[in-house]
């Protein structure tokens, strides 16, 4: 009898965990399919958006969903243009001439992130580097910043992430569009000297330039440090539209550099992918914290996600959502 007893628990006991794991994987089939076809819009920008915006998880959206639907979704977010109401009334960037070797870093969170900002008093200082092995193997950011000599520094430009591995670390050494260097252009894919790219980019009077240029346009503004990237942010103290996939990106760790009206550059670094420290923030809210917190009259997105990274005085002050530590990357952007 009591043996009886004992093999009916048993068996109460494995149709529960049957049950549970059933429910597991039902919910984990379905769940996909009730956010995406159902009528919660916005949850379903997020989710499209973040799963695109990363490289080795593009799958969660690509095998529930065609290319159009998944473009269709993309173009279909209502909160792109919410920062057009806002403006810097101060767009003239005056750079004052005189060195100031002052950095100032400020902290903010929210429930959704933790981001880093730096306030670069002289534009002068700010200085684009480059991996040493150009389309061999990338460097970290603290890495080229110590062969530098920086005393700060975030990460850069567009680079091709080729990898044969799974996790798509990849090497990080082949950079895309244009990368200038203490006035000389290191890098260019550009077909052409009137072939254009959006990118950030410093002159020689230390004026911070942010859209599409020509090499034949950044040399006659006697550009000296340049990336690319995109989208532009903030332009003559006023937010560009973030149209189309620009502006439905998704929720993921972010970078942008901006100056404001009396010639600071800013450096902005949000963390996310983090189910403690939050997930991070979409592209309108980073124009938002750029336009806001950052005061600046002109701004542009750099490389974000695994790459997000912020050095400072000697260490990495950021929380950076690659697991294997820094991205190896093509350029970053340092402080002398």
């Amino acid at each position: 009898m009591k043996n009886k007893r004992v093999k009916n628990k048993r068996k109460k006991w494995k149709r529960i965990i049957a049950f549970l794991v059933f429910e597991l994987v039902f919910t984990a089939i379905t769940a996909p399919f009730v956010l995406l076809y159902g009528p919660f819009d916005n949850a379903k920008r997020i989710y499209v958006g973040s799963a695109m915006t990363t490289l080795n998880h593009q799958y969660l959206a690509t095998m529930f969903l065609s290319k159009e639907r998944i473009d269709n979704i993309l173009n279909s977010s209502n909160d792109q243009n919410s920062n057009l109401g806002l403006k810097n009334n101060n767009s003239v960037v005056q750079v004052n001439a005189k060195h100031d070797n002052t950095i100032e870093l400020y902290k903010f969170e929210n429930s959704k992130y933790n981001g880093h900002m730096l306030v670069i008093k002289d534009p002068k200082r700010v200085k684009v580097a480059y991996t040493s092995s150009m389309y061999k193997k990338g460097e970290t950011t603290s890495e080229m910043a110590i062969q530098n000599n920086a005393v700060a520094a975030v990460n850069g430009g567009a680079f091709i992430d080729t990898s044969s591995s799974s996790n798509w670390t990849g090497n990080g050494g082949t950079p895309t569009g244009v990368i200038i260097s203490n006035g000389k252009i290191v890098f260019s894919d550009l077909k052409s000297d009137d072939a254009k790219t959006e990118c950030m980019a410093i002159t020689k009077e230390g004026k911070m330039l942010a859209g599409k240029y020509s090499i034949k346009e950044l040399k006659e503004l006697n550009v000296q440090e340049a990336v690319s990237f995109k989208p532009v942010l903030i332009k003559d103290g006023m937010p560009t539209p973030l149209e189309g996939s620009d502006g439905a990106r998704g929720i993921a760790p972010r970078t942008a550099i901006g100056q404001r009206a009396d010639g600071s550059i800013v450096m902005m670094v949000i963390d996310g992918r983090d189910l403690v420290g939050g997930l991070g923030c979409t592209m309108t809210e980073l124009q938002s914290l750029m336009l806001t917190k950052g005061e600046c009259v002109t701004a542009i997105n750099l490389d974000g996600g695994k790459s997000s990274t912020m050095y400072l005085n000697g260490q990495v002050i950021n929380d950076v959502s690659n697991g294997l530590g820094e991205r190896y990357i093509a350029s970053s952007i340092i402080v002398k």
